[in-house]
């Protein structure tokens, strides 16, 4: 029992779960909504799509996703993809919603949003927010594309 909860621990922390006090460093690859840290985990941000680097805002949003998880990263995994990505929500190091961040600022848009949102209704609904408001101001790629 003690060896099993040891592990638990470890990969709680592994995960860099806000339990653990962790952070995770993001590797220098991916684009806007998935990247790899530097143990190699993918990691997929849950319900939001950024648009591929060759799109318009492309380049923007993964300069500002990369910039976000600069200083570290925690994520809270609630599934896997068809890719074996950690599917996720990510909070940076000083507390703050990237997926929802990404969403309200328009770089990223709602196109994975439906069909997804029975995976994690809470994060859907703090997202229907974020999206219309990111519209309704013709935010970031709202406004660009």
């Amino acid at each position: 029992m003690r060896r099993l909860l040891g592990l638990l621990l470890l990969a709680s922390c592994a995960a860099g779960s806000p339990a653990s006090g962790g952070l995770l460093h993001a590797a220098p690859n991916g684009d806007g909504d998935s990247w790899k840290d530097t143990t190699g985990r993918e990691y997929r941000l849950g319900l939001v799509n950024t648009p591929e680097l060759n799109e318009c805002y492309g380049q923007t949003a993964s300069a500002e996703r990369k910039r976000l998880v600069r200083k570290g990263f925690r994520a809270d995994v609630y599934t896997t993809d068809v890719h074996g990505r950690s599917v996720s929500v990510v909070y940076l190091a000083d507390g703050r919603n990237l997926n929802v961040y990404l969403a309200r600022h328009g770089f990223a848009n709602d196109k994975y949003l439906a069909q997804f949102r029975h995976e994690n209704e809470a994060l859907a609904r703090e997202l229907d927010v974020a999206f219309a408001a990111a519209r309704r101001e013709h935010a970031g790629l709202w406004g660009a594309c």
